[in-house]
């Protein structure tokens, strides 16, 4: 059977719609953002150091290979971690940091360009070429070379953990150098009697090298040989003999082996705060085990009206591994109205967490019957830029038959034009 020639022209333009309406697809799919899109690097001594970091992100579906490049006068001064050339993981977002580092010579000034990250082409399989569609981030970048030196540090945050006999104690303060020079910072620890009046014993730590623009955790450990108790502890900070911080920590000295059991009840929660009588309450208990050990756990509580205890409630136990979360449920079925009080403890390996409670509000009456409505058999999203390829796959369809009537009209109205000339 012999297809028309109209016939194949369509086909062949429909075929062609149908591939160009599919390749967009996989364009759209390579594409990294970038969070901030500027960065400034201030102050930077001649032979300094300064670093910045950026968040970038992905949507793709598949592993992108990316490289960095800088434009401009400093683009010999940057280093990158994790280096130059690196992998992102789909649908992923990871931290790129951009270090400089200006040579001794440099004048002072400032210096403008340019960091760029791009998506290196897929390799295609067997033929060692890529593919040419891909994508690039440009992050516009500052840096301003000075020879003022500027001294200046700060602490972050400190802490000390409980520990047990025996057991070193252990400081972690995080510290951040806003400066433009390399510093050691010095910190003084005292460990006082509990109230605070008499120094126990004493530490000095002045090992860690901050550079310029960089934030570091530095750990003091102090010699134990306290007795069992609670202590407090003085930490201070200075900047070469002036003080710049000091705070006031507390910490328990425990029996061997207590650390290795812990745990924390977070919270008692109610599936509903405002019922009817007679309808079944949801309890649960959520549970954190903070210890090195999993532990057995089981909530128990009482519920109060009017300052009454009037039931005892009980989850089952259950094995909670160590570092984890867990929930431990009970129910409770108010028969009055009133306003309840349900309060409970999480037991664990012979040890019992501080006590939690909720507030349960109860009215008189029959709760409403409600009805959920069905969920729409096989219903789905719907994907706007799928949509939007659609719409302009039918328009493209559509002006290629508008276009080939109006040639098909052209051609008849000359034929007809010829056959009356040459009847004439």
């Amino acid at each position: 059977m012999k297809i028309p020639k109209g016939m194949y022209q369509r086909q062949r333009i429909i075929i062609a719609l149908s591939v160009l309406f599919f390749l967009p697809l996989n364009s759209y799919a390579i594409g990294i953002g970038v969070s901030p899109g500027s960065i400034d690097f201030k102050d930077v001594l001649r032979s300094g150091y300064a670093e910045r970091t950026v968040s970038l992100s992905t949507s793709s579906t598949e592993p992108l290979e990316c490289e960095v490049v800088a434009e401009g006068p400093f683009k010999t001064w940057l280093t990158y971690e994790p280096g130059q050339k690196f992998i992102l993981s789909p649908q992923s977002q990871t931290h790129l940091k951009i270090i400089v580092q200006p040579p001794e010579d440099v004048a002072n000034g400032e210096y403008n360009g340019y960091v760029v990250v791009k998506v290196l082409p897929p390799q295609k399989a067997g033929t060692g070429m890529g593919s040419s569609i891909s994508a690039a981030v440009s992050i516009i970048t500052s840096v301003a070379v000075s020879d003022v030196q500027n001294k200046h540090f700060q602490v972050l945050d400190a802490s000390v953990k409980d520990t047990e006999e025996k057991m070193p104690i252990e400081f972690s303060l995080l510290l951040q150098n806003d400066g433009n020079v390399r510093m050691q910072p010095k910190v003084h620890v005292d460990i006082l009697s509990e109230d605070r009046s008499t120094v126990l014993k004493s530490a000095d730590y002045q090992e860690k090298l901050l550079l310029p623009t960089t934030k570091n955790e530095i750990l003091i450990t102090v010699p134990n040989d306290l007795a069992l108790g609670k202590y407090s502890s003085r930490v201070s900070a200075y900047l070469d003999d002036e003080k710049v911080y000091e705070n006031t920590l507390d910490f328990q000295v425990l029996e061997k082996g207590s650390l290795k059991i812990q745990g924390k009840l977070l919270e008692v929660r109610l599936n509903k705060i405002w019922v009817y009588t007679g309808e079944l309450i949801e309890i649960t208990a959520l549970f954190r085990n903070d210890g090195v050990l999993s532990a057995p756990a089981v909530f128990k509580g009482k519920v109060s009206l009017d300052d009454s205890v009037i039931d005892l409630i009980q989850s089952d136990e259950i094995d909670v591994p160590a570092g984890q979360q867990a929930k431990l449920t009970a129910y409770f079925t108010p028969k009055r109205p009133g306003r309840y009080t349900i309060a409970g403890r999480i037991y664990f390996a012979k040890k019992a967490t501080e006590e939690r409670s909720s507030i349960l509000n109860v009215k008189e009456g029959t709760a409403p019957a409600t009805t959920q409505p069905e969920a729409e058999s096989g219903s789905r999203d719907i994907d706007p830029m799928m949509i939007g390829f659609v719409a302009l796959a039918l328009i493209l369809v559509a002006a290629a038959f508008f276009l080939m009537g109006r040639k098909r009209g052209s051609s008849g109205q000359a034929g007809k034009s010829e056959t009356a000339a040459k009847e004439a």
